[in-house]
């Protein structure tokens, strides 16, 4: 069934999650960011930037549709899914695989061939970015961000607003803290805590942070 999307955010991530609305036959109302410069710039040829983030929730009413946070930075995602009292829908491109038993929760992107095997749970405003692999049995915190083809095996835990760079690996039956950085190609064969950094192969930890810092 079609539906009406406002995508909130107009860089790069949003014009990839509008191209996969459109994909699947969604009409995209247009875009809501809050540097006045875009005003009225169309990021993708038709569809144009109507106002800021206080625009959004009237924009929507008008149009009768639903909104994604269609911001890479996982931490902005959640300041804005706070502040905003909106609906949200769930983002799919045609090419992604689900699985079986498969749940998407709102506000998600699932991105151009992205494989979720079955019985994997994905939280609220989470990004499964292009090419992308969770097998079986995982689950995936609100405010994660998978990169582009980075690959989990089963039974993987990822904890909320984990960032998890490109190329990475995950192997099966591990479980990532809450907002740690994984960084891009590096192989994670141990369990990794809240609120670090970890880079390598195998992947080691070189940095943590206070709980909390993401709200600074």
């Amino acid at each position: 069934m079609s539906e009406r999307f406002a995508i909130v955010g107009a860089g790069g991530h949003a014009k990839v999650v509008v191209d996969a609305l459109f994909a699947s036959g969604h009409e995209v109302l247009g875009f809501y960011d809050d540097n006045p410069a875009l005003l009225g710039a169309e990021p993708i040829p038709g569809v144009k930037v109507l106002g800021g983030t206080k625009d959004l929730p009237g924009g929507l009413e008008k149009g009768n549709g639903m909104a994604i946070l269609a911001v890479g930075e996982n931490r902005v995602r959640c300041r804005l899914s706070r502040r905003l009292s909106v609906q949200y829908g769930v983002a799919c491109d045609p090419s992604a695989v689900l699985g079986r038993g498969v749940r998407v929760g709102k506000g998600s992107m699932i991105l151009p061939s992205a494989t979720v095997n079955i019985d994997t749970v994905i939280g609220e405003h989470a990004i499964l970015n292009t090419s992308c692999s969770v097998d079986h049995d995982c689950a995936i915190g609100d405010f994660v961000h998978i990169a582009p083809g980075a690959h989990l095996g089963g039974g993987v835990v990822v904890g909320e607003g984990t960032f998890l760079g490109i190329g990475s690996s995950v192997i099966p039956g591990i479980r990532i803290g809450r907002w740690s950085v994984v960084g891009a190609g590096a192989v994670v064969t141990k369990d990794l805590p809240d609120n670090c950094t970890a880079v390598g192969v195998p992947a080691k930890v070189i940095k943590t942070r206070e709980e909390g810092w993401h709200l600074a």
